[in-house]
């Protein structure tokens, strides 16, 4: 496969000291990434980290992504080993990385928030809505739920999202859930199972899953089943570290649609604790039940030769074009 580089900005808690150059981490799929001191703040300390990626992809349509996955996996390990942050901010040029090639095409891409600048939607009446469901009596347990609601819509990727929002709705399910005991069912025809030697059912309290797929079945109605298994398929994946590829091929739907569609039935089972008496009229936004966080990423595509006496460019030799994008609360420009 061709070889490509990639650059990520990289927010951290730890930067290299002033006297080295770069450090570097090579892995056993024989991909690169070298770490080096980014910009520096007004004070002149460093802020940000670039880390270098260098390695094989499908093509350059799959490499800022490819290089990317591998990045945080490595950064998975140096969090682990130093008890630091490294997130990943977004990616700032992606290069053509064959040895000696001398024509060769760059992407430089400039990166921003889909939702920024912030619109100016902020009214009163929201406002009276939060008063009004404060004093409506909000239970412990629900404002434990509403916090990790909160955590699902601040968090970038769409795993993470997920995670929170299941958490938040794990709560409202185990606190709402029936604490009498229930039979015990049979998994292929859903009858009581019964003792053959006393001929007693034998019952068990019910657990969180028969919780949650009450409250889907509530919110959910006709589509309670499918929506279900789509969401258990999801977080199942997810808990036991399978790959994002992996589970949205066996829910037959992207990992972001999965978290918009989580992302309302937790909404609506919060909603559905909180003891509002209906009196004064409450007033909700909404974003067309979208949850998950997107990021707007411009592309410059340039082309640029290289006929030195190395196999590849130094970072002098590469181009280095400013790019900027101009949004607003309409559209994009």
């Amino acid at each position: 496969m061709p070889m490509f580089r990639c650059d990520f900005e990289v927010k951290t808690d730890l930067v290299l000291p002033h006297e080295a150059n770069s450090v570097e981490i090579n892995t056993p799929e024989n991909y690169s990434i070298r770490l080096l001191n980014g910009e520096t703040d007004q004070n002149g300390d460093v802020i940000r980290l670039v880390a270098t990626v260098v390695g094989s992809s499908v093509s350059i349509m799959d490499a800022q992504a490819t290089l990317r996955e591998k990045l945080a996996e490595q950064l998975d390990l140096l969090s682990f080993a130093t008890h630091s942050r490294f997130e990943i901010i977004a990616p700032i040029r992606l290069i053509e990385w064959e040895e000696w090639q001398i024509k060769r095409e760059m992407r430089v891409f400039y990166t921003t928030d889909a939702r920024q600048p912030p619109s100016p939607d902020l009214e009163e009446y929201f406002c009276k809505t939060v008063q009004l469901l404060e004093k409506s009596g909000i239970p412990a347990f629900t404002r434990r739920a509403l916090k990790y609601f909160r955590y699902g819509l601040i968090d970038n990727q769409p795993e993470d999202q997920f995670m929170q929002l299941w958490l938040s709705l794990e709560i409202i399910a185990e606190n709402t859930k029936e604490r009498s005991s229930i039979p015990i069912t049979c998994q292929v025809c859903g009858g009581s199972m019964v003792c053959s030697s006393c001929g007693s059912s034998p019952q068990r309290v019910p657990m969180a899953k028969q919780a949650i797929e009450s409250i889907i079945s509530t919110i959910a109605g006709n589509y309670a089943k499918d929506v279900a298994r789509r969401q258990f398929k999801a977080r199942n994946g997810l808990m036991h570290g399978r790959s994002t590829e992996s589970i949205e091929a066996e829910c037959k739907a992207k990992l972001p649609d999965i978290v918009d569609e989580l992302g309302k039935l937790t909404w609506h089972a919060i909603m559905s604790t909180i003891p509002y008496d209906g009196v004064e009229e409450l007033t909700f936004g909404h974003r067309d039940d979208e949850f998950t966080n997107k990021k707007l990423i411009f592309s410059a595509h340039i082309e640029f030769t290289h006929n030195g006496e190395t196999p590849h460019p130094t970072d002098k030799e590469i181009p280095n074009p400013v790019i900027s994008m101009k949004t607003n609360f309409n559209h994009q420009e």
